[in-house]
């Protein structure tokens, strides 16, 4: 009796331990689940409504939103882009192509202008004990509509540079090729995405832009357009100051007279190739990847001469949400598939083990 007892225990424990196995491959554990995100379009300029009303868990925006949203309480950084992408291109310096061709010494005139403005404000962040910085603030907070606290918080996750380094060339032709893996555009005519980028980009004004000197007679006018509010293009809202150009404004300075064609600044990127493809600007600071976009699908014919800045995003969460894991079924507000935000967050989420959906589908 003993034996038999023995025996079928023995049994049921390799029937356990077979049932255990059977549920480990098909029931996986919470880590072996598949884990889900909803992304929804929502611009940066709402998210922070959207936080506070509940409409939203999660958030990817970029400077001064990021810091606007942080400073009132309404949401904390689960990530900052460069942490996912470091020193990753942002918006970019782009002159239309026929412009170009036909002044070449205007556009190194306009280039040496935001390279000259660009290092100002660098130097102006590493003293913030320095009358620079504090002027600098204070341009930011007129441009911009925020505090000073709000710029000098945003001021602290961009970086601000304008070479078209090898790293930036190889990040723009990572950005195409995603664009075209999302099938949100195709090559055409061109051979390969390297062949694209070397296209897209002009890398001899830079150095072009470096042998200008001063000019105390206004030699052209150029037509401008910018996005509005956008700190990250903070070397063009000096470059149009006076007072941190001395006397004269830094186009000024190099024989510009730059004209702001829609003063309140575009509302995004694509408004800002659209000018572009309407003949209404001659020069423009976007984000790259509409500037990639536009001109793949609709022809749009522009040179990308100089870079505006680096990093300065985020994904950022409401209160609750400890850690990008904890997002699973929740709600993700992007500014849309055609912007560097969008694909830092498809990224970063892919590295996570998440699937990412368009809520309501």
């Amino acid at each position: 009796m003993e034996k038999k007892t023995t025996q079928l225990l023995a049994v049921a424990v390799v029937a356990i331990v077979v049932i255990a196995a059977v549920a480990i491959i098909f029931w996986p554990d919470g880590d072996g689940e598949e884990k889900t995100l909803y992304w929804t379009p929502v611009p940066p300029k709402d998210q922070q409504a959207n936080f506070v009303s509940g409409a939203i868990d999660a958030g990817v925006s970029w400077e001064p939103y990021c810091s606007d949203s942080i400073l009132a309480g309404d949401a904390h950084v689960l990530k900052w882009s460069g942490d996912i992408w470091p020193n990753h291109p942002c918006c970019v310096l782009a002159v239309k192509t026929s412009y170009l061709s036909s002044n070449p010494d205007l556009v190194a005139r306009m280039t040496r202008a935001h390279i000259e403005a660009d290092l100002w404000v660098v130097d102006a962040l590493a003293h913030p004990d320095g009358a620079n910085y504090t002027l600098l603030m204070q341009i930011g907070a007129t441009f911009s509509g925020r505090s000073t606290d709000v710029v000098a918080a945003a001021s602290e996750h961009i970086g601000f540079s304008y070479g078209l380094s090898s790293e930036v060339i190889d990040y723009l032709e990572e950005f195409t090729q995603m664009f075209i893996d999302l099938n949100q555009t195709s090559l055409g005519s061109y051979a390969s995405v390297e062949d694209f980028v070397s296209n897209l980009l002009d890398t001899s004004v830079i150095d072009e832009a470096m042998a200008v000197q001063p000019s105390e007679t206004i030699l052209g006018t150029v037509n401008l357009g910018f996005l509005a509010g956008d700190l990250h293009q903070f070397a063009r809202v000096v470059a149009m100051n006076s007072t941190a150009g001395g006397g004269e404004t830094f186009y000024e300075k190099f024989g510009l007279n730059v004209i702001a064609v829609n003063p309140a600044g575009y509302v995004n990127g694509p408004a800002v190739m659209d000018a572009f493809a309407a003949g209404v600007i001659d020069v423009g600071y976007l984000g790259a990847p509409p500037a990639i976009l536009k001109k793949l699908n609709v022809g749009t014919d522009i040179k990308v001469v100089a870079l505006a800045n680096t990093e300065g995003s985020a994904i950022l969460a409401v209160d609750g949400i400890g850690s990008f894991n904890d997002l699973n079924n929740k709600t993700v507000a992007t500014p849309g598939p055609g912007s560097i935000q969008h694909l830092l967050f498809l990224v970063y989420a892919k590295e996570q083990g998440f699937t990412v959906k368009l809520k309501g589908t």
